[in-house]
C-alpha cells in the first residue's frame, strides 16, 4: 500500500478474476473492477446533479494506476464545480474532431474551402444572417462547381473568367455581386499566405481578358411623383398584406426591408406616434457609427397599421387601439409571411407593382413607370419622396436627407451634426402622406401605346 491511495502496482497487476465482476477500491472514489474475463476496467464514483455516478476511466493496463488517478482527480475537480466530466469529455472529443476537419480543410485549401472559411470570419460582422445564407448560395450555383475543387493558390484569371462568365452575361447584377465575392475569398487567402495577392477578380482586368462589359448602371425605376395619388387609389384596390407593406414604404419613406422586417415593438406612442427602426437594421458601411432612426407616423401610416392588425390576426382595429395592441403584440412582425415567423421577401413587394401594371386593360402600357418607361420598383418610391421634396419643398431638404436615413457626406460635420430634425419631419411626412392619400387626382393623361 502506498502514500496515495489504498492499491499499488503490484496488487493492481496481481488481482485475479473471479466468477462475477469485483471490485478495488484506491479510495476518493477511484475503483478497479476486475471482470470475469480477466478484464481490469478503471472507474471513479462522483456525485453528479444530486445524482451517484459510476464515471469509467479506461482499462489497465493501457491506463496505469498513476494515470487512473490523475483522471480521476480531473473528475472530482469538474463534478465539484458543477460540469458533468462525461459531457465534458464528449465535448471536448467533439471539438477535437472539428479541429481536426478544419485543419483537413485548411491543409487543402481549395477555393471551397477557403470560402467557407472567409464567409465564417466576416458573417460576425453582417447585419443579416441572411447575407452569409446569399453568398453561401450564389456561390454554391455559380462558382462551386467551376472553381470549388481547386487549389486556392492555382486560381488564376483564366478560370475565373470561365467560372464567372455564365452569370456574368444572364444575369448581370448577380453577376457583379458573385465576382466581387470571389475578389474578398481570393484577398481572404492573400492575407493568410495561401497565395500571391493578385486579384485576379478584377471586373477591369477580365474585361481585357474578353469578358464583355455590362450595361451602364441607372437608378431604380421610380414613380413621378404627380402620379403617386393615382397610384395609391389603385394601391388600396390590392388585396393582400404585401400591397399594405408597399403602402407604408411609401408613406415612411423607408427602404422595403426595414418595412418587411418592422415589429410592433419598435412602435412608441408617448407623445407622437414614433416608429424607431435599430440601427442594426439600416443600411450604413461598417466604418459609419449606426444610429436607430425614427420615423414619424402619420394618421394615414397608422390606419395602415390597424389594418396589417386585422390582416395579421384576424380581429378588427382602429388607430386609437394601436399603443394597446403594440404592447401585446410585442417583438411580432408587422408585416410577415404565411409563415407568421420570417418577414415577406423583397419580392413579394415587387410582385405587387407587377400585378398592378398587368392588371391594365390588354394593348395598354403599364400606367406606373418612371421617365424611361421602365416599370417602377418598391426602392423608387423614396426617389418619388425625394423629387416631390425638390420640387414642392426644397427649403425642407435637409429635413428630406435625414427622412431618408442618408450619411452626411462630410465625416467632420456628420461627427457634430447629430439632430434628427424630428420635429421638422413631423409636418413634412404629413404633408407627403396628404399629397399621396389625396381624393383629387392629378389630370394626367394615361400613356398611349405609341408612347
Amino acid at each position: 500500500m502506498n502514500k496515495s491511495g489504498n492499491l499499488d502496482a503490484r496488487t493492481v497487476e496481481a488481482a485475479k478474476p473471479r466468477t462475477t465482476p469485483y471490485r478495488l477500491s484506491d479510495g476518493g472514489g477511484l475503483l478497479l473492477e476486475i471482470r470475469p474475463t480477466g478484464g481490469k476496467m478503471w472507474m471513479v464514483r462522483l456525485t453528479v446533479g444530486g445524482k451517484r455516478r459510476d464515471i469509467g476511466l479506461g482499462g489497465f493496463p493501457a491506463v496505469s494506476l498513476k494515470i487512473a488517478r490523475t483522471k480521476a482527480e480531473a473528475a472530482r475537480r469538474l463534478a465539484t464545480a458543477g460540469i458533468d466530466p462525461v459531457e465534458e469529455r464528449q465535448r471536448l472529443t467533439r471539438d477535437a474532431e472539428q479541429e481536426a476537419a478544419a485543419a483537413k480543410r485548411a491543409e487543402a485549401r481549395t477555393f471551397r474551402s477557403v470560402a467557407e472559411a472567409c464567409i465564417a470570419a466576416e458573417a460576425p460582422g453582417w447585419k443579416s444572417q441572411r447575407t452569409k445564407l446569399l453568398w453561401l448560395h450564389t456561390l454554391e450555383q455559380w462558382i462551386f462547381p467551376h472553381l470549388g475543387d481547386m487549389p486556392v493558390g492555382e486560381i488564376d484569371r483564366t478560370a475565373v473568367h470561365r467560372a464567372i462568365e455564365e452569370v456574368w452575361t444572364t444575369r448581370p447584377a448577380t453577376g457583379k455581386k458573385v465576382l466581387r465575392r470571389i475578389g474578398a475569398v481570393l484577398r481572404y487567402a492573400a492575407a493568410n499566405g495561401w497565395r500571391a495577392n493578385d486579384n485576379v477578380a478584377d471586373a477591369r482586368m477580365l474585361r481585357y481578358a474578353g469578358l464583355p462589359a455590362l450595361p451602364g448602371g441607372r437608378k431604380h425605376p421610380s414613380l413621378p411623383w404627380a402620379r403617386m395619388p393615382m397610384f395609391m387609389s389603385a394601391l388600396g384596390e390590392m388585396p393582400g398584406l404585401a400591397p399594405l407593406a408597399l403602402h407604408m414604404v411609401v408613406m415612411t419613406a423607408l427602404r422595403s426591408g426595414e418595412v418587411r422586417n418592422m415589429r410592433w415593438s419598435w412602435l412608441s406612442f408617448d407623445g407622437t406616434p414614433t416608429l424607431t427602426v435599430p440601427g442594426e437594421m439600416m443600411k450604413s458601411k461598417r466604418s459609419v457609427e449606426v444610429r436607430p432612426h425614427r420615423v414619424p407616423m402619420t394618421g394615414e401610416a397608422l390606419k395602415t397599421l390597424a389594418v396589417a392588425y386585422a390582416a395579421t390576426t384576424g380581429t378588427a382595429a382602429t388607430a386609437s387601439d394601436l399603443p394597446r395592441l403594440a404592447l401585446a403584440q410585442g417583438d411580432k412582425l408587422v408585416f410577415p409571411s404565411a409563415r407568421l415567423t420570417t418577414p415577406l421577401s423583397d419580392m413579394a413587394l415587387s410582385a405587387v407593382v407587377r400585378r398592378m401594371n398587368a392588371s391594365r386593360a390588354e394593348g395598354m402600357l403599364a400606367p406606373w413607370r418612371d421617365a424611361d418607361g421602365r416599370e417602377a420598383v418598391p426602392h423608387g418610391f423614396r426617389a418619388s419622396f425625394s423629387t416631390w421634396v425638390d420640387d414642392t419643398r426644397p427649403e425642407e431638404r435637409e429635413a428630406a436627407e435625414r427622412a431618408l436615413a442618408h450619411e452626411i457626406g462630410n465625416k467632420v460635420s456628420g461627427a457634430y451634426r447629430r439632430s434628427d430634425l424630428f420635429d421638422r419631419r413631423i409636418s413634412l411626412m404629413e404633408a407627403w402622406a396628404s399629397h399621396c392619400c389625396s381624393s383629387k387626382i392629378c389630370p394626367i393623361k394615361s400613356p398611349s401605346p405609341d408612347n
